[in-house]
């Protein structure tokens, strides 16, 4: 299977393997010495030794005037494996990001623990003979992700200046799309938020970039893709599982949000 996440070093300015953002792939970077520009929505950082940028799928950036001993590595991916190893973690996380997306590895055991990830990634690439290659570094990942956030959260530092309603409306609407995958209407989780759709709405578009229906269905169509992947259901199966009104129902649903249908998707994943 395809991993698509793709690690590397490259020293002396920036290898052309590096995503441009016309790309629009995400990618975690971690600068080793000397120092580099960084522009990321109309703001400036100076990247330096043991800065670590973290860049998700689609976002705005320059990365150039390298010095001459600008020694980095880093790891790419793409907005579906986001998806993937960022499923169910809360939306404050990447609101964090997007206000922080750089910041230093002051402690020596954040740096090496952030390092070995990208080294076992970097290793497990080369195994192309692994049956399980994309499920291990779609796992490395995560954990690496993981890691990230449990340093923001020890610090206290997510969204602290969004207001906590919208913060735990937020972070409630998450929970509930991800417990309940058989619901994928705004009314209904509108409903158990004691909120009306239009608010929820407004809340998920500014705290996710996604309005909640698109939110919803980015969700659903994950679900779809881990039980194709991790279950031996057939789809006729999977849909009486989520509700969907029979096999051709899930079927139009995935091809309308994917462009693919499953077998052509189930294909690209061999």
């Amino acid at each position: 299977m395809r991993a698509n996440i793709y690690t590397g070093l490259f020293t002396d300015g920036i290898s052309s393997e590096l995503p441009t953002s016309e790309d629009r792939e995400g990618f975690i970077l971690i600068c080793h010495t000397g120092t580099a520009r960084f522009n990321y929505f109309h703001r400036e950082y100076s990247v330096r030794s043991r800065d670590i940028i973290i860049l998700f799928p689609g976002d705005i950036y320059t990365l150039d005037h390298p010095s001459q001993n600008f020694n980095c590595s880093w790891v790419i991916f793409s907005a579906e494996v986001m998806e993937k190893v960022l499923h169910n973690i809360p939306s404050t996380f990447f609101s964090h990001i997007a206000d922080y997306p750089v910041y230093n590895l002051d402690e020596n055991s954040q740096y090496q623990n952030r390092m070995s990830y990208l080294t076992l990634l970097s290793q497990t690439q080369t195994q192309s003979e692994n049956v399980c290659l994309s499920e291990i570094m779609h796992s490395l990942l995560r954990a690496m992700f993981l890691e990230i956030y449990n340093r923001v959260v020890s610090k206290r530092s997510i969204a602290a200046d969004e207001p906590k309603n919208r913060r735990r409306i937020l972070d409630e609407f998450v929970t509930l799309v991800s417990a309940t995958p058989r619901k994928r209407e705004v009314a209904y989780f509108a409903e158990r938020l004691c909120i009306t759709p239009k608010y929820l709405s407004t809340v998920v578009a500014d705290g996710t970039g996604f309005g909640a229906k698109e939110f919803i269905d980015r969700n659903a169509v994950e679900t779809i893709k881990q039980m194709l992947r991790t279950t031996t259901l057939s789809v006729k199966q999977i849909a009486e599982r989520l509700d969907y009104a029979g096999s051709g129902n899930l079927c139009r649903f995935f091809k309308s949000r994917t462009g693919q249908t499953i077998s052509e998707w189930i294909e690209t994943e061999r």
